[in-house]
């Protein structure tokens, strides 16, 4: 290796830059190592990073770099070679191909943190990691890899769980996966996506004083698509931001129109992908979506979740402190339900905290899950945050939250997600 790190060309097995195998290589290599290793059990495992092209776009290609080559580095280091070998098969993907008895998954994705924590870059730097157990050695190597792949796509960006193993299911999902990427985008232009509206309730006055715009699609021929189907995929296809933009203006509409009746309007909440905050537009977008129906930012307020601030913290409060500035209010998501929850309580200027719905659900199973609302609303209080509480659906629910203070409640025991016409009715049975 030379001294500055980079690898001289040793010839068309490897990767320049990391020194590891190149995948057509590895492809031969592997099938080489389990045909004269049969009777040692093998796992395939795909991995790569996340958000890798938003490092290299925000810094310098010579960070990549870096990134790649400590994590090789640390690669060749772990493997045996005379049991396991891998490669650089592409970008920010690596291969692996190891003995099952020796591959310790937890503890290389725990070490890689280390390793990427050492190069003190500010983003948040993430390995995650699909396994295929190897069942059938005949299968040709790349076909191994895709089943690893597949489960890969399952959990990348999930931040609850950083590897997944391959199982015979995941080959249905991803024909599933395939089928509705192939229809979003005429399902968008066919008007096939809709908002249903959900009431958000103040529990002391009984008065509806916001609702969360949430997507709906109906197939012509398939009927309603679960959103727990397609919103994954859209995440992970970056079709998620167009779909976010059609729900804002959904939403605007619907002001919109009430304003025209002379009706009463509460604020409606739109949710923001984290892949939004990767759009340099995002702010001038939504005051030109205002300006088109003419209404005042305190009728769209904004949502973003916790994963966002995982990702790129700086960008993120970058962006929501530009919210602020034109007027929006802005919302936390899910809160609580990921890992870094008091830290962006810290550094963002949120407006309100919407407690994730789990806590709600362990309310009459455990004493601590009540010490823990009653402490998340005082916090917020004396941080001057409102506090809504999602997945409310019993009456002893709801009386216990509304004995915690000054709350809001979003769930079931009020209302479900309505269509626009059913809950604009609702909105006229409530007076301000």
């Amino acid at each position: 290796m030379k001294a500055d790190g980079v690898f001289p060309t040793i010839g068309s097995k490897y990767d320049q830059l990391t020194g590891l195998y190149n995948r057509e290589s590895f492809y031969r290599e592997a099938a080489l190592l389990l045909g004269a290793r049969y009777d040692v059990d093998y796992c395939i495992v795909c991995m790569d990073i996340s958000c890798f092209k938003i490092i290299n776009d925000l810094f310098h290609m010579d960070t990549g770099n870096l990134i790649l080559k400590t994590a090789a580095e640390y690669i060749k280091t772990l493997l045996n070679p005379r049991t396991s070998i891998s490669c650089r098969s592409d970008a920010d993907h690596f291969i692996l191909c190891v003995p099952t008895e020796e591959l310790q998954i937890e503890k290389i994705i725990s070490d890689l943190d280390k390793k990427m924590q050492s190069l003190h870059i500010s983003h948040n730097i993430l390995f995650f990691a699909g396994i295929y157990s190897v069942d059938k050695r005949d299968l040709p190597i790349d076909q191994m890899c895709d089943r690893a792949g597949m489960a890969l796509k399952r959990i990348k960006g999930s931040y609850l769980t950083r590897y997944a193993y391959y199982d015979a299911k995941m080959r249905d999902q991803m024909i599933e996966e395939l089928l509705i990427s192939g229809n979003l985008e005429t399902a968008l232009l066919e008007h096939q996506f809709t908002i249903f509206l959900q009431p958000i309730f103040d529990p002391h006055k009984n008065v509806v004083i916001s609702a969360e715009a949430l997507v709906r699609w109906f197939h012509p021929i398939h009927g309603m698509v679960s959103p727990g189907k397609f919103i994954p995929v859209c995440e992970r296809n970056g079709f998620i931001v167009r779909l976010d933009r059609f729900v804002w203006e959904e939403a605007c509409r619907v002001q919109r129109k009430r304003l025209d009746e002379g009706k009463k309007v509460v604020p409606i909440s739109v949710n923001l992908s984290r892949l939004n905050f990767y759009s340099l537009d995002l702010p001038d977008f939504l005051s030109l979506l205002l300006a088109k129906y003419d209404l005042e930012p305190w009728m769209l307020k904004l949502e973003v979740t916790e994963s966002a601030y995982t990702d790129n913290q700086l960008q993120l409060l970058d962006m929501i402190s530009t919210f602020k500035s034109l007027g929006f209010s802005v919302l936390m998501d899910d809160f609580g339900s990921g890992y870094s929850s008091l830290n962006m309580l810290k550094d963002m200027p949120l407006d309100t905290i919407k407690v994730d719905m789990a806590f709600i659900r362990e309310l009459e199973k455990s004493e601590r899950v009540a010490v823990i609302l009653k402490f998340v609303v005082e916090l917020a209080e004396a941080l001057g945050m409102g506090v809504v509480i999602e997945g409310v659906e019993t009456k002893k629910q709801c009386d216990y939250v509304a004995s915690l203070g000054d709350v809001a409640i979003q769930g079931y025991y009020f209302s479900r997600p309505l269509p626009i016409p059913d809950y604009e009715k609702l909105l006229d049975k409530y007076p301000l």
